[in-house]
């Protein structure tokens, strides 16, 4: 059965884009799963990785991005068709078992007025139901999705909450990139619960961690009983970190350039060590966690 995450985080510059792409990356080369990226984020980094700006451009032309599909139901149209908006066999890494739904920047154009779906559609179709209204049956074939959500909680986010089974947050182990956090937890757990939802918490992913750096590894003295009492609070189930940390490296960076001509994950992801083991080897261990947590 498949396993549908939503990667999400209020901050930008956290690394939920990367941490997208390389676990889907990983599931599909390194694990042999069949994967499918759904890109909501208007700044359209994970489809800009996965396929380039040529593709993306060509696509966008063509009515076929997930833009099209949310503005279809604003304006009563049909351009948006679902067989020709996946892409499949994406990636530098040219994965055949990994596809794309893309995004468009035009996004931002539209992302004030999605609560209008509702009236346009003569309430036929909820605001945060355009997704699972329209591409729901045809990713059920897929053994993981990965949403790349934008930096807020709004309609487009809640629309990948929506389906999914798991969120997943990624983030750097400071202050101001954790602060937003319990807003997170709090906000997925009021909606899920007037939306009848099961989405679970999946754990929180620390990212690019220095450990040269005093306020990470302060942070890491206080971060996990910090995401602890949030779920106490709440007094929901709990969730916890990952075990995997994965380290601030700039190679990671260089890694999503689609230009890059790799021949294998981990010729991609294993250029330079971080310690002493090549940044390939952390992405396959949180992958391998992922799985067992999103199986479990």
């Amino acid at each position: 059965m498949v396993k549908i995450v939503s990667v999400i985080n209020l901050k930008g510059g956290v690394a939920k884009t990367t941490t997208t792409v390389q676990l889907a990356e990983c599931l599909a080369s390194e694990f042999g799963k069949k994967v499918l990226v759904i890109d909501l984020d208007p700044q359209t980094n994970a489809t800009i990785s996965l396929i380039g700006e040529d593709k993306w451009e060509e696509i966008d032309r063509k009515g076929q991005t997930l833009f099209h599909l949310f503005n279809d139901k604003l304006k009563n149209t049909s351009i948006f068709n679902i067989d020709k908006a996946l892409q499949k066999g994406v990636s530098n890494l040219s994965l055949k078992s990994l596809s794309l739904l893309a995004s468009s920047i035009r996004f931002i154009d539209i992302q004030d007025r999605i609560a209008d779906i509702s009236k346009e559609t003569e309430h036929m179709i909820s605001p945060m139901e355009v997704l699972k209204s329209s591409i729901y049956s045809a990713i059920t074939s897929f053994d993981y999705v990965l949403i790349d959500c934008p930096p807020n909680l709004g309609f487009i986010t809640k629309n990948g909450i929506e389906i999914s089974d798991y969120y997943l947050i990624p983030s750097i182990p400071d202050y101001l990139s954790t602060y937003g956090i319990p807003q997170i937890v709090k906000n997925i757990h009021d909606f899920a619960g007037k939306r009848s939802l099961k989405i679970r918490c999946l754990g929180l992913l620390v990212t690019k961690y220095a450990s040269n750096s005093e306020s990470h590894r302060r942070g890491m003295e206080t971060l996990p009983e910090r995401f602890r009492k949030i779920f106490r609070e709440l007094q929901i189930p709990p969730s916890t970190l990952f075990q995997t940390r994965i380290p601030q490296a700039n190679a990671t960076a260089e890694a999503m350039d689609f230009e890059g001509f790799p021949s294998t994950f981990r010729e991609k992801y294993g250029r330079t060590k971080s310690g002493n083991r090549y940044l390939y080897e952390y992405v396959i261990d949180l992958t391998k966690e992922f799985v067992k947590r999103a199986e479990s």
